[in-house]
């Protein structure tokens, strides 16, 4: 992997175990979004919710073990593919070496105003170049 990984921690919340003792699988969306919105945040400069102008598509969650209360949890991100309106982010959830789940989701970019898709903007494209996958490239 040749590309810069976006990193920020993710809380894990009593709210989310469900009956069974570990993290409901809903919650795992919630932990991507997060993960979405820090990057958003920190990476695009978005800082209010007008300046969203993408919205999410598609979602896809792997699960690979069981996460449980109190163990520390880490969201990486990067960009998989980049198209002419939407692109795909993936996502690594760690706790230490471990990953409990990988997960994809395609954003399209869209312009409220007219209710259509619309091109991702330059600036976009240059704030993210550096966490874009190389095979995505």
């Amino acid at each position: 992997m040749e590309h810069s990984l976006f990193r920020t921690p993710v809380a894990v919340r009593f709210k989310d175990i469900d009956a069974m003792g570990h993290v409901n699988n809903a919650v795992y969306a919630t932990y991507f979004e997060e993960a979405r919105a820090a990057f958003s945040r920190q990476i695009l400069g978005l800082d209010s919710l007008d300046a969203f102008d993408f919205v999410v598509a598609r979602l896809e969650i792997d699960f690979r073990r069981p996460l449980l209360y109190g163990e520390d949890l880490e969201a990486a991100l990067w960009v998989g593919r980049l198209g002419q309106r939407s692109f795909t982010l993936e996502y690594r959830l760690t706790t230490g070496a471990e990953t409990v789940a990988e997960g994809r989701s395609v954003q399209v970019f869209y312009d409220y105003a007219s209710g259509v898709p619309k091109v991702i903007p330059q600036g976009f494209l240059d704030r993210t170049a550096p966490f874009l996958a190389k095979e995505a490239s």
